[in-house]
């Protein structure tokens, strides 16, 4: 078959400056598995309700995590007409009055406005906020994703990429490549199953998750998975709950993994050669 060629930390750092960082931001909550229906109003937060984010104390030290580095406290200072150490880490009389409230849609953030601008370095190093669509899946404290424009038609862009190159591959497919897929993806069709069907259950997998499709296709055990799944459908190899074994008894390996790597190697070819050997005859 044709192949396809190839937390966040406790405590985030003080953030910096960045040039390239878009104008607007917005911080939306992120919609979370819950026992109320995606169309019931408080599915995420009821309307006219909003949570306030404070600045986090890092653990053991207590310094505040304002996510502000020095230059910043003296930029911000000066654009706000603050006097000099107003927005130092260590001063806790302006830092325990500051919040970020956060209404069901979400705030946006301007950050032309020195005030916005202030949230935003401070979300930057939030626990409970993620700064990407990436960081969002690594951050298993995120409650809000902080994103722009920008970023959202990136993560668009690289989801159509990916569904794009999925659709290619499987278009190049055999219909026996396509159950190959299937099988290896645990998701069997009877060898009577018609091209038909065979497409539509591989094309469901290819628009619904690409990426998995990809890297089963991409695997370079592919080929011997799909073998050895043949093996035990014609009973020339025989799965006792984990353990591969010959119809003997004798054990080919204690998992799928050894398996694999029993019969990729070289000084057992005369035992893969036997079992492809007894494939062709039952077929």
């Amino acid at each position: 078959m044709a192949k396809v060629a190839k937390h966040k930390a406790e405590v985030k750092k003080e953030s910096v400056i960045i040039n390239t960082r878009p104008d607007k931001v917005t911080l939306k909550p992120i919609k979370k598995n819950g026992w109320l229906p995606e169309d019931h109003d408080g599915s995420v937060r009821y309307s006219k309700c909003f949570e306030r984010l404070t600045v986090q104390a890092a653990r053991g030290t207590g310094v505040l995590q304002t996510g502000l580095s020095d230059e910043d406290e003296k930029r911000l200072e000066n654009k706000m007409n603050m006097s000099s150490g107003t927005l130092s880490r260590y001063n806790k009389d302006y830092w325990t009055m500051f919040r970020v409230d956060v209404p069901k849609e979400g705030a946006i953030l301007d950050l032309s406005s020195p005030e916005d601008e202030l949230k935003y370095l401070v979300l930057r190093a939030h626990q409970r906020v993620a700064n990407s669509e990436m960081e969002r899946f690594d951050s298993p404290f995120a409650e809000y994703i902080m994103t722009s424009d920008e970023q959202e038609a990136k993560v668009v862009n690289k989801k159509s990429k990916l569904k794009r190159k999925a659709y290619k591959v499987f278009s190049g497919m055999s219909t026996t490549e396509m159950k190959d897929v299937l099988k290896v993806m645990g998701k069997r069709v009877g060898d009577d199953a018609s091209v038909d069907f065979v497409e539509s259950q591989l094309d469901k997998i290819v628009t619904d998750n690409p990426q998995e499709f990809l890297t089963t296709v991409e695997d370079p055990t592919f080929a011997m998975r799909a073998f050895i799944d043949d093996c035990i459908s014609s009973r020339v190899l025989v799965k006792n709950g984990t353990k591969y074994q010959l119809p003997g008894g004798d054990v080919v390996g204690y998992t799928l993994e050894q398996t694999i790597e029993y019969l990729q190697n070289p000084e057992n070819q005369e035992v893969y050669l036997d079992l492809k050997g007894k494939m062709s005859i039952s077929k």
